[in-house]
This record gives C-alpha cells, sequence and structure tokens, in this order.
C-alpha cells in the first residue's frame, strides 16, 4: 500500500511539473470541460490510425505538425486553438512551437483526449 501511495504521488509531481513547465514557457494549458463550453479551432495532432479511432467533432487532423508547425501558417494567429493528443505530451510541444511562431490564442489540452473522455467528451 505505501509503494502504491508513493508512486502515486510520483506521478502527481510529474504530471504537474509537467503541465507548470510548459505553463511558464507560454503554452496556456486548457481544462476538458472548458473546451466543452468555449469556442476554439481543435487541432489534433495524433496520428491518422489514432485520430480514426476516435476523435472530437470539428477537430482537424495534423499529425505532421510535431515535426513541421509551419504548415499551420495558413491559419490566422490571432484565432483561438488547442492543440490536442492523447495525453497532452505531444501537444505541448506543438503548442509551445506554435507560440513561437506568432500564435497568440494557443492552448494544450490538459491530459488530451484521455482527460477529454474521462470529463465526458463526446467523440466520433
Amino acid at each position: 500500500m505505501k509503494k502504491a501511495l508513493i508512486g502515486f504521488t510520483v506521478v502527481i509531481i510529474f504530471i504537474s511539473g509537467w503541465e507548470f513547465g510548459w505553463w511558464a514557457l507560454g503554452v496556456k494549458p486548457l481544462l476538458p470541460w472548458r473546451l466543452k463550453v468555449e469556442n476554439y479551432t481543435v487541432i489534433d495532432v495524433r496520428t491518422t490510425p489514432e485520430y480514426r479511432l476516435f476523435h472530437i467533432d470539428g477537430a482537424k487532423n495534423y499529425p505532421e505538425l510535431l515535426f513541421h508547425p509551419e504548415l499551420l501558417k495558413s491559419q490566422d494567429p490571432s484565432k483561438p486553438l488547442v492543440v490536442i493528443c492523447l495525453t497532452g505530451h505531444r501537444s505541448s510541444v506543438v503548442a509551445y512551437r506554435l507560440k513561437r511562431q506568432g500564435f497568440t490564442k494557443v492552448h494544450n489540452l490538459t491530459f488530451g483526449m484521455l482527460g477529454w473522455l474521462l470529463s465526458g467528451g463526446e467523440t466520433s
């Protein structure tokens, strides 16, 4: 029981540190339930097979943005974007790179699609 508690604590510290680190670099976290009530362009950076399994209605799939964020240059950099992946790790990196390209309202979906599903979010 003690080992499980230590393991759980380590995971919580890691997740909190990850989120805080990206926030400190200018990537704003977006909690899944806020995505349900606010209007964002949803950019899904998961692979095409992951996206086909399930995705948020209206999400645009751009798996190549992880290595080529410049491909999103046609988007208006002042429009609110939320970048998502499965757990929030890949999307944090993409959101940071987009922020450095001049996107002013870019967010990372906290806990990614897993957080979305756990908060009762619907998928296609």
